[in-house]
Order: C-alpha cells, then structure tokens, then sequence
C-alpha cells in the first residue's frame, strides 16, 4: 500500500475488519463504485491564454480522474478493499485507465472494454497563481458497461455501493441488488451534474454528500436548513453538503448541524480533485465507525492537502522524500 509523506494520523485501519457501523467479515467488498473513469493530462501554466501562440508550462503530470474511480482510489490508499464499475474503449488511454487504478489497489476486472471505442481524456489547464482551470474534454464512446453474472456476486457481498448518476440502467440495476441483501448506497452529488433522470438513484441512497449547488437544485430551496432537512428524507442516515471554500456541513438527523471549515493550505497548486478526495476519505472514516464530525475533518484535511499539488490524485502518489 502506498503511503503519501502528510500528517494522517497512522496507522490505516482496514475498515472490513473492524466492528464499527455493523460491519462483518462476510463482506468481500468494501466499496464497489459505479462511475466513469477518465484520463487527465494536467498542464500547470502561467495564465490562460486568449490568443493563437507557443507557450511554456511551468508542470505536467499525467493522472487518472473521474469523481467515482478517485474516490475509490483514496479508499484503497487508506486500506479499503474496492471495485470500479465501468466501461472503456480498448485504446492507450483506456489500458493507461486501468494500470493506474490497478497499481493504486482498485479491482478492475469489472471495467469492461468496448472495441475500437475512445476512452474519456481530458486536458485541464491549471492556473498557476490561483489553481483555477480550463478544462477540455473527450467523452468516452463506449456506451454504459452490462451487468454481468459475476458483478451481481460482487455486489452481493459489498458493504457499500457509490454512486455518482453515471450509467444510469446499470446503478438502478446495482441499487437494486443492494436493497435486496440491505446494503448501504453513498451518493457523490457534484456541481451542474444534477438532472431529474437521477433523482430516484438519490432517493435510494442512504449517505448522501452533495454540493450545494446539486443540494439546492434537487430539493429547489435555498435555505441551508431547510435543504438539509429536505435531504434528510428516508432512507438517508446522514446529509454532507460541500460548499468549497466556506467548508462542508453534516446533520446526521440529530442534534445541531455541524460546520467543518476548509482547511487551510499555505499555496494551491490545483483543485482538481478534491472533492472526489473528500469522498473518499470520509467514507473511510464512516466504514471505520467514526462520528460524523471526524469523517468531516478528515475528509476536509485530505482534500486540502490535495490541492497542494498537481491531479486529482495527487495525495496519493508517493512524493519524493516519502
């Protein structure tokens, strides 16, 4: 397992093993995610440019991306046993998907390959005085992965299945299965990805940490309290809303709302990332049978810590010196 050179409070606890949140050694699956990968080239520049011209970076790294994949990539990191669902094309970029995922501790024998199809790159271009970025994108043209024998068996013994609205036929079909064993469903609620076709997929979830632009657009309020009580609906156990700089706030149902500011980071390199970040860690602290309050801390702790260098993933890669 990897480990990256920042103050994480060691050691990693498997949390398959552990007794918190009901959890059982029957389970073979950590975290099972249905989302799309992708592959990101990162340029780090002095500005954006408007006009046609040669210009020279400052720094580049090639980094696998997409919100579900990086979640599940920081639950390996921390000791998680994980799965990604998906589907690619059988180019480089798709072959370069899956070495990463695979060098990094996710399964990906359920990421199936679609012949002569594109994966989904992408080039961002980060800003270097203020990590803001520009971002250009090829989707990929593989249409949605099937459900297979095998994935159902997976699913079956998985503790936790992520979602995130991509593949839409094939997560109610997960959905589905995780309701009939009693699994538990998180739902990952990005910026400008709400649309109605998802909502049902919301609704079966029981962890749901969304931004506030997605929390404010599926409940149409506009009051935090209110949205969160909103979100709060059954089956929901706990509401997470992210709001970038101003921090995240949870509510479990119980007690008061609790705020947790962004941490702070002394230069942002690129934000790229970060939320996905936060996902991931804070179910790791909920499958470890942490409070709500220590999920968010953490969580928003290694997100910062993300920002601090260039892709999504940046946290954890192994830095010189580590």
């Amino acid at each position: 397992m990897l480990h990256a050179c920042f103050d994480l409070e060691p050691p990693f606890t498997t949390p398959h093993l552990m007794a918190g949140n009901d959890m059982s050694a029957s389970f073979l699956w950590d975290v099972i995610g249905v989302g799309a990968a992708t592959l990101d080239d990162l340029w780090l520049v002095p500005d954006f440019q408007a006009t046609e011209g040669v210009h020279q970076a400052l720094d580049h790294v090639t980094m696998g991306g997409g919100p579900v994949a990086t979640a599940l990539v920081v639950l390996a990191w921390l000791g998680s046993k994980t799965a990604l669902v998906d589907i690619c094309g059988d180019d480089v970029a798709g072959f370069a998907v899956t070495e990463e995922l695979d060098r990094l501790g996710v399964h990906t024998a359920w990421v199936q390959r679609s012949p002569a199809a594109t994966t989904t790159q992408a080039v961002v271009l980060v800003r270097e005085p203020d990590g803001a970025r520009q971002i250009t994108f090829l989707p990929c043209s593989a249409g949605e992965p099937v459900l297979t024998e095998e994935l159902v068996q997976g699913l079956q013994s998985a503790r936790l299945l992520h979602l995130n609205g991509r593949h839409e036929n094939l997560a109610r079909e997960a959905v589905h299965l995780m309701q009939a064993v009693g699994g538990v469903i998180s739902w990952d609620g990005g910026a400008g990805r709400y649309r109605d076709s998802i909502r049902e997929l919301v609704e079966a979830s029981h962890l749901r940490i969304v931004s506030r632009e997605f929390a404010e657009r599926y409940t149409g309020l506009k009051d935090l309290k209110a949205v969160m009580h909103a979100l709060m609906a059954a089956p929901a156990r706990l509401v997470v809303i992210t709001d970038g700089i101003r921090g995240s706030y949870g509510w479990t149902g119980a007690g008061e709302i609790i705020h947790q500011p962004a941490h702070p980071v002394s230069r942002v390199v690129d934000t790229t990332g970060c939320g996905d970040v936060y996902h991931g860690a804070f179910l790791h602290g909920w499958l470890s049978g942490w409070d709500l309050s220590r999920c968010m801390e953490f969580a928003s702790r290694l997100a910062a810590q993300n920002a601090s260098g260039l892709g999504g993933r940046f946290v954890c890669h192994p830095q010189p010196g580590s």
